[in-house]
């Protein structure tokens, strides 16, 4: 598939559905969550390294970034300060950046609010950064986590964010299409389900239930 491709049909399933068909693996740290969301964030990652504290390489990453990417930031889990306020997200926003993801902290809520470009993060805090370095872009990171290369598929809603390899994206995508597919037709069984008298209830028991159970004891 190509890229535009992949980023179309990721737009069709939720994150919950993709982790499970990654084995629960590339799934960020729950901490990390929309702070101004608005819809799901769908796109390609660009990856950034900063010191704690610091933040001059997302402000180098926002002007070298192309439309439509996703900034994603190795910020150490740092509590120090907030990496990004409402200057940096409005100027990101405007060079057509979808969103960006950080492992640390970002302030000015209000403002972020208004803005289309999503932000995830792991709170907010109202002391600024540093921006003095060192820092990288485009190599090999960890957020939240997980290993993030450029390039790697994003998909964040209000569940969390989770990264899918680019050379797997289309083999995750096949499966949790089908995922998708049996899960409508399992809420579909479920909710015509009449509960009366006669009602039989292994009608709507997974079928794995009974094995699982049998495999424990």
């Amino acid at each position: 598939m190509l890229d535009e491709e992949i980023i179309n049909r990721l737009e069709d399933l939720s994150s919950t559905l993709l982790a499970d068909v990654m084995n629960y693996e590339n799934v960020m740290d729950c901490k990390i969550k929309p702070i101004n969301y608005k819809k799901k964030l769908v796109g390609q990652a660009r990856t950034i390294s900063v010191y704690p504290g610091d933040n001059l390489y997302i402000h180098y990453g926002i002007y070298e970034a192309d439309p439509g990417e996703i900034l994603v930031v190795d910020g150490k889990d740092s509590e120090v300060s907030a990496y990004i306020g409402n200057l940096m997200a409005a100027a990101a926003e405007q060079l057509g950046i979808k969103g960006i993801v950080i492992d640390g902290l970002v302030r000015d809520k209000r403002e972020l609010e208004e803005m289309d470009i999503q932000i995830y993060a792991k709170g907010l805090y109202s002391k600024g950064p540093r921006k003095n370095g060192p820092g990288s872009m485009d190599e090999t990171i960890q957020c939240g986590g997980v290993v993030v290369n450029s390039s790697d598929f994003i998909v964040g809603d209000e569940d969390g964010v989770l990264v899918i390899p680019y050379k797997k994206a289309e083999e995750f995508i096949v499966k949790a299409e089908n995922k998708k597919n049996y899960e409508i037709e399992r809420l579909n069984t479920i909710q015509n389900f009449k509960n009366d008298i006669n009602s039989d209830k292994s009608t709507i028991e997974p079928k794995w239930l009974r094995q699982s159970l049998e495999s424990n004891t």
